[in-house]
């Protein structure tokens, strides 16, 4: 069984997918690192070059391999819940959670994160603000109907966010071997 984390960009799934495999004992992967790997390019340079219609095939490749492994914690990219084909592919390989960061939070780290202009491509041509909250509102619902279950982010650390993904699953009984005595 695996955990798939989504969201959107810059609510922490990396981060808080590190976190959570070593807490389980999984192996972590990033999908974006792995579409990165599988080309030899940054997601920027495949957007440019491919375009986004491009990079959302070779992400669905990745997930399509993905479903070979187990006890993984999967970190997707933001808009894989665009394809209903990904959904159903993610949540047959384990379970799906939601890491839900309130807008504000979500601007205010792509504005400081330096690595945003360099790696992370924009979906349209507004501020980051007005991009943010426009991507958001159309890919809410799709979030929502993807998840088993939800972390709402506002105001915890990483570390409490995996935390409380990791006392959740320790209820399921797919992960009722999880000692309740790890960190």
């Amino acid at each position: 069984m695996n955990v798939v984390l989504i969201g959107y960009r810059a609510c922490g799934k990396s981060t808080i997918g590190k976190l959570l495999a070593a807490k389980l004992k999984y192996s972590f992967r990033d999908t974006d690192l792995l579409v990165e790997e599988s080309l030899g390019l940054p997601i920027k340079e495949i957007v440019a070059s491919g375009g986004w219609d491009y990079f959302r095939v070779r992400e669905k490749e990745v997930i399509q391999e993905l479903t070979q492994k187990e006890e993984s914690v999967i970190a997707t990219g933001g808009g894989v819940v665009l394809s209903p084909e990904n959904v159903d592919l993610l949540k047959k390989m384990g379970i799906v959670i939601w890491l839900n960061a309130p807008p504000q939070d979500i601007i205010e780290r792509l504005h400081d994160d330096a690595k945003t202009n360099a790696l992370r491509p924009q979906f349209t041509a507004g501020s980051l603000a007005d991009e943010t909250t426009a991507v958001l509102k159309q890919r809410t619902p799709l979030y929502q109907k993807a998840a088993d279950f939800t972390v709402e982010t506002e105001g915890k650390s990483a570390d409490q966010v995996a935390q409380e993904i990791f006392v959740y699953l320790q209820k399921r009984e797919e992960f009722v071997e999880i000692d309740c005595n790890k960190d």
